[in-house]
């Protein structure tokens, strides 16, 4: 959730819950505190090891006020699941008795009564199941940076703050090269951050090109709490390219944006908004929310698309952003002569191929796709100097050699 409001609300959420459950039912009165202080520790313990596991691959840290978040809630959903049980988990159980007793007497009972259980399960799945994976699903848990391009590269940077149109703090990294007069934004994937995205900067370093990097919100050192897989990421691309004509116009005079994922997306969309952004540069992209989640839903037909469907409804609630309308092939298609290229790993299991070509067809201007070597967002650590290579080759050809 954004804004004072939503964390208010994410604060108050477990009180309110707790203090319903202790008004309603009495049994829950009788709180044995030992009990509570070892859940509190044990669950504590948890939440650090998955976290630590989780920073360990994304070469990150963790950070203390993370456990405290996902503690919070981890309690929060149990105590809400506590009263689902005790309300609509029990909705209907008198009759389901009152039924039960009388077939052992060999009296008749309505049939509609004996649905009742099963309306109680599609209940908790269509509605508590489903808002709980939405929840999960657009707020993500921040990992640290655990390198950056002095400790991996030796190169010099400077650490920034960029602020968003709708009052973010964004945490960022501006990788000067002497004399060079163009930038490179970096657009991370869902999940990651500035730090996990630090490979790009070894084989994109020392060829022209200034390198930015930046956290989106709800990721790594930024401000916020909720994601929404590049739809409103958007504006954190728009605020960089602001921060860079403001604070380093002579080294911006051409902005080149790299996105994957996620970045590709928000790259995409702020791209078709933002003139400024001179060349476009598309790494294992998708062309929409919603057709991505319907690829994987049509595995299951007639219902995998209508939960599908319903899970998008949630999602476009809970985060007042449609996940309807977005999609990056409009977005390309309205980019009109500026370049763009497109990259897709042949072992990518995440994105289907078909996304990337659809996106060069989608493209009016001067494009190229590659299908390179390797998994998800990872064809430049599996192959950085073809990968360097084909991307200065195709902005040399369309925005012109470097000076």
């Amino acid at each position: 959730m954004t804004g004072v409001g939503g964390y208010l609300l994410y604060l108050a959420g477990p009180v309110v819950l707790g203090a319903i459950l202790l008004w309603r039912f009495p049994a829950c009165r009788r709180i044995r505190y030992r009990d509570l202080v070892i859940y509190l520790v044990v669950m504590s313990l948890l939440i650090s090891g998955a976290l630590y596991i989780v920073a360990l691959l994304a070469g990150g840290r963790i950070m203390p006020r993370e456990v405290a978040v996902v503690l919070w809630f981890t309690i929060g959903w149990r105590l809400a699941w506590t009263l689902w049980s005790r309300t609509v988990g029990r909705l209907g159980q008198r009759w389901v008795r009152w039924a039960r007793m009388r077939r052992h007497r060999h009296l008749h009972a309505p049939w509609i009564i004996r649905c009742i259980p099963a309306a109680r399960i599609a209940c908790t799945a269509l509605v508590f199941a489903t808002l709980f994976l939405c929840t999960v699903l657009t707020h993500r848990c921040k990992i640290a940076d655990g390198q950056d391009p002095l400790s991996v590269f030796q190169i010099p940077y400077e650490s920034i703050r960029i602020p968003t149109a709708d009052g973010l703090q964004l945490d960022g990294w501006f990788v000067p090269q002497q004399h060079a007069d163009r930038t490179i934004v970096i657009c991370h994937g869902a999940g990651a951050n500035k730090g996990n995205f630090i490979w790009f900067l070894g084989p994109l370093a020392g060829k022209g090109y200034n390198i930015m990097f930046f956290d989106f919100r709800a990721h790594g050192g930024s401000q916020g709490r909720q994601t929404t897989y590049g739809i409103r990421e958007r504006t954190d691309v728009e605020a960089a390219v602001t921060w860079l004509k403001h604070e380093r116009p002579e080294q911006s005079r051409r902005i080149v944006g790299l996105g994957s994922s996620q970045g590709a997306m928000a790259l995409a969309l702020a791209a078709a908004e933002d003139p400024r952004i001179d060349a476009v540069i598309l790494d294992s992209p998708f062309v929409s929310p919603r057709e991505l989640v319907m690829q994987r839903a049509r595995q299951i037909p007639i219902l995998g698309p209508a939960m599908a469907d319903l899970l998008l409804v949630e999602v476009s609630l809970l985060t007042r952003t449609s996940f309807f309308n977005a999609s990056a092939e409009k977005a390309v298609a309205s980019l009109g002569n500026r370049p763009v290229m497109i990259i897709h790993g042949d072992q990518d299991p995440v994105m289907p191929a078909a996304h990337a070509q659809r996106l060069y067809d989608a493209a009016r201007g001067p494009r190229a796709i590659w299908f390179g070597p390797g998994p998800h967002s990872n064809i430049v650590t599996t192959s950085p100097g073809e990968y360097a290579e084909r991307v200065y080759n195709f902005l040399n050809m369309h925005l012109g050699p470097v000076r």
